[in-house]
């Protein structure tokens, strides 16, 4: 009589009777391990990892240039500011340059205008002993034979339409005697004005 163990896939057990002793044998599945198979995957496993690998260093590679690219774009724009930085100073130091040198033209024509008004202005016996000039403010003090002949000056100044505020900034003559001879010493302030420059001037 022979009985057959079903519940191992792996072996099955034979037994046999041989009168009256049992003989216990074990009997080896046949192994159906397919190995080209299983070698087939492993190499499709690997191509799949180094194609991966390669698109990833590719893609690592592409990430470094770019970067690459933009470090030196970074480093060219640096230089572009600082260039910029220096012509903005230049172009500032330049525009204060001319600022003054227009400044000074105009200073010194309002000066030639202003000098050839008061020599206009200025009757005889009377002297300047000093003109100070500075914004558009005109200080004279000077000497006289005459309280008049100082009228006629300051009267001489209205009328040229270039000399205001003169008797807000008249300071009353003092008389001396210099030589033996009375001189009245006077100084006043008043303000220049260019009307040369006004619209519609001629």
């Amino acid at each position: 009589m022979i009985k057959v163990n079903l519940l191992s896939p792996e072996k099955k057990e034979v037994v046999s009777v041989q009168g009256d002793t049992a003989v216990f044998t074990d009997e080896e599945r046949e192994s159906k391990v397919n190995v080209p198979a299983i070698a087939g995957a492993a190499v499709l496993t690997l191509a799949i990892i180094g194609g991966l690998f390669v698109l990833q260093t590719n893609k690592l590679d592409f990430v470094k240039k770019h970067l690459e690219e933009r470090k030196a774009r970074l480093a060219e724009l640096d230089e572009v500011l600082k260039t910029l930085k220096v012509l903005e100073k230049t172009k500032k130091m330049l525009e204060k340059k001319v600022t003054i040198i227009q400044d000074l033209n105009s200073q010194k024509q309002h000066t030639v205008k202003m000098m050839d008004q008061l020599s206009r202005a200025l009757p005889e016996m009377v002297w300047l002993r000093s003109v100070k000039y500075s914004n558009n403010v005109l200080s004279l003090s000077g000497s006289a034979l005459s309280n008049n002949q100082i009228a006629d000056f300051i009267n001489n100044l209205k009328s040229t339409n270039y000399f205001f505020n003169i008797d807000t900034g008249f300071k009353d003559s003092v008389r001396k005697k210099k030589l033996g001879v009375d001189v009245y010493e006077f100084r006043f302030q008043c303000t220049f004005r260019d009307i040369s420059n006004k619209k519609g001037a001629v």
